[in-house]
């Protein structure tokens, strides 16, 4: 079987792509960690900060390394030793609750985690994980990001592997239950009866 450039340009659309709302999510939850200055200097990467530059340029290079868009390390990993791993997650609303099945909860989970060794913050004496908490909350809640407003409804630390103090974020909102359908490059509704297309 042959692969194209085309091949390679339909996979890469998926970023953008409506259809899935898990990979567009995950891309906007990208952009909006590497755009942020404070983020990114707390999170403390002496390797990777020489390359960033006064316009931002070169903070796409954290990504993978000190921004996960999963909830796993890799223990020989010594590039960092501070991290922001997130999830999302999509569960319908109970058929009888007071909302139409058309619905579901969308759960967007940070797992911010520091090594015991580097835990306090230089500029503030305070842990790293409570204060990428801080930020990507004040960055998060009652954003509208995914279209609707999105609110905190869980803040829990934890240890991890006896070396990393962790704190978890989740926050929720209620967003249409797959909905839509991309057809030929154009978002229509496509659930159950609905043939009404986006303009």
């Amino acid at each position: 079987m042959n692969w194209t450039r085309e091949d390679t340009e339909k996979l890469l659309s998926l970023k953008t792509n409506m259809d899935s709302d898990d990979i567009r999510i995950k891309e906007k939850i990208k952009e909006v960690l590497l755009n942020n200055k404070y983020i990114i200097h707390v999170l403390d990467n002496k390797e990777l900060e020489v390359n960033v530059e006064e316009d931002g340029a070169g903070v796409e290079e954290y990504f993978g390394v000190n921004i996960l868009p999963y909830f796993l390390i890799n223990p020989v990993q010594h590039a960092a030793e501070t991290y922001i791993g997130y999830e999302i997650s999509f569960n319908s609303t109970e058929r009888y609750s007071r909302v139409s099945s058309s619905y579901r909860d969308l759960s967007i989970i940070f797992q911010i985690l520091s090594n015991y060794k580097v835990l306090i913050n230089e500029d503030t004496g305070i842990p790293k994980h409570d204060l990428l908490a801080a930020l990507i909350t004040d960055q998060f809640n009652f954003s509208t990001y995914f279209g609707q407003s999105i609110y905190l409804v869980s803040d829990v630390p934890s240890v991890v592997d006896n070396d990393f103090a962790c704190r978890t974020l989740t926050f929720r909102q209620e967003t249409d239950n797959g909905l839509v359908k991309t057809v030929n490059g154009v978002p229509q509704f496509a659930n159950k009866n609905k043939r009404m297309h986006f303009t």
